[in-house]
Order: C-alpha cells, then sequence, then structure tokens
C-alpha cells in the first residue's frame, strides 16, 4: 500500500490509505463497516487509478471528538489537505449518501459517481426494522455470535436467500463485523445533513452516476437505486444478480470491471 496515516480534519484525526497513481478514486464506506470492507477493491483498482479510502469520523481508526460535523466537510477538508482537486466517488450503502450529499456541496470536485446498494435516503420499513431489532436483541443478551450471523444474513447472503449462500469473504467481514460490534458502546454524535435535504435536491446532481443495486438484497435499497436512477438526470442503473447488499465483497471482480468501465466511459447514452 502506498500512503496511509492521519490529518486533522476540523478537529478530528481522520485516517486515510492511498494506493497507485492516475486518476483518482475515492471509496466511501458504509455504516458501521469501515475503510477495510473495501480490500477487495484496493488492489486491483490501483494498478490504473490512484485510489483514496478512508474512515469516517467515529468509525474504523478515526476517532470522533464529539464536536458538531458534517461527512461532506469532512471529505472535502480530508482531500484539501491531500491535494486532490477531482474525483470520482465510489459509495457504499450510507457511503451513496455521503457521495450524493458531497457533490451536491462540491460539484466541482466530483468527476463522477458510482453508488453501490444505496441506503441512508430511506427510512427502514417495517420488516428491515424487525431485523434490526433481532440484531439488537441478540447483542443485549451478549449473543454476538447470533448477532453476527442474523446480520450477515441479511446483508451479504439477501434476506430472502438461504443462510449461509455466500461463503467466500465469509469468515473475513464476519471478523470484521465482530471487531465492531464487540466495541463498547458509546454516546452517538450524529452528523449534520446538507441543507436543503439532498433527498429533495436530485435533479442538482450534475455528474454521471451509475447505481448499483443486488437483485438479493433488501427490497428497502432495491427501491432505493431504482429511485435515484430515476431521479438524478445522468443516472443509470445496474443489476448484480448473485448479490444482496455487498457486491463488493461477494462480487468483487465483476464490480471492480465496473468501476474500471465507468470510469474509462462515464457517458450515459
Amino acid at each position: 500500500m502506498g500512503q496511509s496515516g492521519f490529518k486533522s480534519v476540523n478537529g478530528a484525526d481522520i485516517y486515510y490509505e492511498i494506493a497507485g497513481e492516475g486518476e483518482t478514486i475515492v471509496l466511501v464506506h458504509g455504516a458501521p463497516l469501515d475503510s477495510r470492507m473495501w480490500e477487495p477493491q484496493m488492489e486491483v483498482l490501483s494498478k490504473q487509478f490512484q485510489v483514496i479510502r478512508y474512515d469516517m469520523r467515529g468509525l474504523g481508526k478515526s476517532k470522533d471528538p464529539g464536536q458538531p460535523f458534517t461527512l461532506y466537510e469532512d471529505l472535502y477538508s480530508l482531500l484539501h489537505e491531500l491535494g486532490i482537486k477531482k474525483a470520482t466517488f465510489v459509495g457504499a450503502s450510507f457511503g451513496s449518501y455521503v457521495s450524493v450529499e458531497f457533490s451536491l456541496a462540491y460539484p466541482e470536485m466530483v468527476e463522477r459517481l458510482l453508488l453501490v446498494c444505496p441506503g441512508g435516503f430511506e427510512v427502514p420499513s417495517e420488516d428491515r426494522q424487525q431485523w434490526f431489532k433481532k440484531i439488537m436483541e441478540a447483542m443485549s443478551y451478549g449473543q454476538i455470535e447470533a448477532a453476527l450471523e442474523l446480520n450477515l444474513h441479511l446483508i451479504l447472503d439477501g434476506p430472502d436467500a438461504e443462510k449461509g449462500r455466500v461463503q467466500k469473504r465469509r469468515e473475513w467481514i464476519h471478523d470484521i463485523y465482530r471487531d465492531i460490534f464487540s466495541q463498547p458502546p458509546k454516546e452517538v454524535n450524529k452528523p449534520n445533513a446538507l441543507q436543503p435535504d439532498p433527498r429533495e435536491r436530485l435533479a442538482e446532481v450534475s455528474v454521471p452516476a451509475c447505481v448499483v443495486y443486488g437483485q438479493l438484497d433488501h427490497p428497502d435499497f432495491i427501491e432505493t437505486a431504482k429511485w435515484l436512477a430515476s431521479e438524478i438526470p445522468q443516472a443509470k442503473s445496474v443489476k448484480f444478480e448473485n448479490s444482496a447488499h455487498l457486491p463488493n465483497i461477494d462480487s468483487p471482480e465483476e464490480l471492480n470491471a465496473l468501476i474500471v468501465e465507468w470510469c474509462s466511459n462515464y457517458r450515459v447514452e
């Protein structure tokens, strides 16, 4: 890996990694995951591009001192410190929301978007809330392994798929989630959102956007992906037949190829 470390960003130490040379791609992770989720992308993409991944404030190695903050200003300040003037943003789940928010706050810094199983835009349905409730109940009883398996069934296998459907990299992502789930409880310092609400400003997104969804994902996320593809002017959607919520993990070769193609020829017909 080329370069890694911390940058002081708006009062917080933000962890980042950079690898490769060329056009810049910024990988924006989901929550509560961190930049480790992008391991299947870093080596491959950094052969053709300069790739940056980072941990959002309060996640992974990045600390949260408890001050008011916004995710888009944190990301802007990090890229400014790294000397990045423009990039392609690849967001996974909640990272897609952060990428769209950033594109509205700093449009001059965004070349194109690739939104993977976007989340953070919608209020979870009753069904998804029930999944969360089961996971939290298991956690409250100290049953971390049971909570982990429920979580992986939902996001890796797919809620209606056979439990354990995906075995490739299952133990790896299981261990990352175990590390996250085992952290002592802490007070949540929620970021301030961009105003006006990005969900009401999708028509203002001025760059090409490729919206990926997994056919086996929860319907909430599939509906969100299709909605974004219909509302963002220069957008198209791509369906991954054999993925749920984490195609970068269960179908990395396919997603990596799509990212390379999107960065090489991104104009929507």
